[in-house]
């Protein structure tokens, strides 16, 4: 009866199975989004031609302000982690793209 009201907990070896594969998807995630940024056809020369300077300034313009919003005082430690999860799983997200993208064709 004690094992009815308990919470399912997964096995030690899945647990650190699963870790690892989400872990391997989101550097690949990362990795892959760094690349279509700054590849020579990428998503800044997409945006903004040739003009690098411009890209970059804007990129870090746009980090600058989400850094000033991360930091303030009235954003609750709840927020920031369920922000955190969102960033992690989105990148585990772009990782799974990317890695089938690799498997299909060969290439991003």
């Amino acid at each position: 009866m004690e094992h009815a009201k308990g919470k399912f907990e997964l096995p030690v070896l899945a647990q650190v199975a699963s870790g690892f594969a989400i872990s391997a998807l989101v550097l690949i995630g990362i990795s892959g989004s760094i690349y279509k940024l700054i590849a020579p056809q990428g998503w800044v020369v997409q945006a903004f031609g040739h003009s690098f300077g411009l890209g970059a300034a804007l990129l870090a313009a746009i980090l600058g302000a989400a850094a000033v919003v991360w930091a303030l005082p009235g954003w609750m430690p709840v927020q920031r982690a369920r922000l955190a999860d969102a960033v992690v799983y989105g990148f585990a997200a772009a990782g799974t793209l990317y890695l089938g993208q690799m498997l299909a064709g060969g290439s991003f």
